[in-house]
């Protein structure tokens, strides 16, 4: 079985475990530079740290290049959440703070322009309250802590549903299989990000997540019936479908996204048992 754990550069692991990994070699792969190739593994040094992979054999350097952007996004997550926070939450809370000293300024003599402030404000804040429900849930790694894929996906969903307008939303467990800590957490990062794009751009009234599997592969699917948009063009959240769909190659799997302008989203990752 392939394993694979991304260490930062002072050598702590941001994703992944870090059993059967040798943190020596990944400070000499830090120090020296350049790639470190023992019997089991291969530790490749990216932008802010080491991506290391391990198997019955050691795969070469050159053939853990198509995992490099995946690595160095978890990387960059700490700077990342920053200018979320930033761009979301300060500039959330901010623009109440302006909305709530018009109100007060308007409550006397204008009454109507008032309300219309106040619910402007209200309006923001369920955005705001979105937006920093997502951040939380992208700091809290619940697959790890062995309460199970199943058990995570409702802790998130839960979450999410729990901000008003979310009533439309569905959970559909079918199955908690059994899988690998890494197909694992991919799978719950994936719900979260597709979660995530539903909240924020698809205008949704219904989103449903469905978690299903067999002997050999386990599915999540989570649709919507929002905006829907044209897979080949640019668009809001399109480096989280990137990061999504490489998630899914890592670990053998794949990820389909079927949407149209108009007529709703699905994105359906299907993945090894690990």
């Amino acid at each position: 079985m392939t394993s694979v754990v991304v260490f930062d550069a002072r050598g702590a692991v941001v994703s992944g475990s870090a059993a059967g990994f040798d943190t020596a070699v990944v400070t000499d792969a830090l120090a020296a530079r350049r790639p470190i190739r023992t019997r089991r593994a291969t530790y490749l040094p990216v932008t802010g740290g080491v991506l290391a992979v391990a198997g019955r054999r050691a795969p070469r350097p050159s053939s853990l290049a198509p995992f490099v952007p995946l690595a160095e996004q978890l990387l960059a997550a700490p700077a990342r959440l920053a200018r979320d926070l930033h761009d979301s939450v300060v500039q959330t809370l901010y623009g109440i703070s302006l909305g709530a000293g018009t109100a007060a300024e308007l409550l006397y003599g204008n009454p109507a322009h008032a309300e219309a402030s106040l619910a402007w404000i209200k309006e923001t804040a369920t955005a705001g309250l979105t937006d920093l429900r997502g951040i939380i849930l992208r700091l809290r790694p619940e697959t790890l802590g062995g309460a199970g894929l199943a058990a995570a996906l409702r802790s998130a969903f839960d979450t999410l549903h729990a901000t008003p307008g979310r009533a439309g939303w569905g959970l559909q467990l079918d199955a908690d299989p059994a899988v690998s800590p890494q197909v694992e957490e991919a799978l719950y990062r994936i719900a979260l990000e597709a979660l995530g794009n539903a909240a924020r751009h698809a205008e949704a009234s219904q989103v449903t997540v469905r978690l299903a599997g067999d002997d050999s592969r386990v599915v999540l699917e989570v649709s919507d019936d929002g905006v829907g948009f044209a897979p080949s063009t640019s668009f809001p959240g399109r480096l989280g479908l990137h990061s999504m769909r490489e998630r899914a190659l890592l670990l053998g799997g794949t990820l389909d996204i079927l949407s149209a302008p108009g007529s709703g989203t699905v994105i359906r990752a299907a993945l090894p048992l690990g």
